[in-house]
């Protein structure tokens, strides 16, 4: 190391103030001041003590902190889309198939075991798409009595069907 890297790096705590000024991070300011001194070190050789020094450290420590920058500024735009590619490329389990029809099955039996009444209200809103009120008339049962009555049949299937949560 020559001397002029060797006065470099008296000039480190003042860098990282300066870092720290600007990312408001510690260690970031640190990692980012260690960034500046392997630049400095690693160009040692043509460092000339003649030249402002002060003013040429300070000068690669703004280029180490938009360098920084943009690379936060690419990881940032890259995020949403390779969280988008790797739900792309997730496998489903082996077994998902088997634990769907599984469940079906089971919800199934569930709702062939609710009481008439209940067991009516659940079909004609899932098999028949009907609204709330369309089943209400269809019935002749009050709305009120229909969303009890629906509500009441999703509680006791959602307690059958406990085991597969």
């Amino acid at each position: 190391m020559n001397a002029a890297a060797e006065d470099a790096l008296g000039y480190l705590p003042e860098i990282r103030a300066f870092l720290a000024a600007r990312c408001r991070d510690e260690d970031l300011a640190n990692d980012l001041s260690q960034e500046v001194a392997a630049r400095v070190l690693a160009g040692g050789s043509s460092l000339d003590r003649s030249g402002n020094l002060r003013a040429y450290l300070f000068s690669v420590a703004r280029n180490v902190w938009r360098d920084w920058l943009r690379r936060e500024l690419v990881r940032r735009r890259a995020a949403p889309r390779l969280a988008l590619e790797g739900q792309d490329r997730a496998v489903p389990a082996a077994d998902s198939e088997l634990l769907a029809r599984e469940l079906g099955e089971a919800a199934g039996r569930a709702i062939a075991a609710l009481p008439r009444q209940m067991r009516e209200v659940v079909e004609l809103r899932h098999r028949e798409q009907l609204t709330f009120r369309e089943i209400a008339v269809k019935l002749n049962r009050p709305l009120g009595t229909v969303l009890g009555q629906m509500r009441d049949a999703m509680l006791k299937v959602r307690q059958a069907l406990e085991a597969y949560r």
